[in-house]
């Protein structure tokens, strides 16, 4: 049952009465969640050599290989991938190094969620563009990007997190685009 105290909207209480849960802490437990397996990954790349310009362009090849690969079809995307991508492997294998630990670590500790909530939408979209009409079970990715829509609408970061120190601190951040 909703709860509007003294007609303000945006302090909607969404619980039963007498219950403990709390749509921020499974939010937060999501938001934790997505942050380690987006870890956990980072660290497996790192060790099988993804995060170089062989590993990523040895990576972009597989993903389109029919016989040995995924056999990805999106021809478009391939295209993209082969002729902006792999040309500067060097480059792009380093930023996708730091962007993707980052985007973990900001998940994991609640920091400017709603931001890279949004930057993480946006890696899981080119995951999904990537594999997609291959071997790899795309809707995984579908379900990774509705976690990450879901903790960017939410302000995940505002229940165990830093984005609930700045809330408190700063109260609501520009544009709603930061915590």
């Amino acid at each position: 049952m909703a709860h509007v105290n003294k007609g303000n909207v945006s302090n909607v209480q969404t619980k039963e009465p007498g219950s403990t849960s709390h749509p921020l802490t499974a939010l937060a437990l999501l938001r934790i969640t997505l942050g380690v397996i987006i870890l956990a990954t980072w660290y497996g790349n790192l060790q099988d050599g993804l995060y170089t310009a062989e590993g990523l362009t040895g990576f972009i090849n597989w993903l389109f290989d029919a016989e040995n690969g995924n056999g990805s079809s999106l021809v478009f995307y391939e295209g993209f991938l082969q002729n902006v991508v792999a040309p500067l492997a060097g480059p792009f294998s380093t930023f996708q190094l730091v962007a993707e630990f980052i985007m973990g670590l900001a998940l994991l500790l609640g920091g400017l969620t709603r931001l890279f909530g949004l930057l993480v939408m946006f890696f899981f979209l080119n995951l999904f563009f990537s594999y997609f009409g291959g071997h790899e079970w795309i809707w995984v990715y579908v379900l990774l990007f509705m976690s990450a829509l879901a903790l960017t609408l939410g302000a995940a970061g505002r229940k165990w997190g830093i984005d609930q120190w700045l809330f408190r601190r700063r109260g609501e951040s520009l544009f709603r685009l930061f915590w």
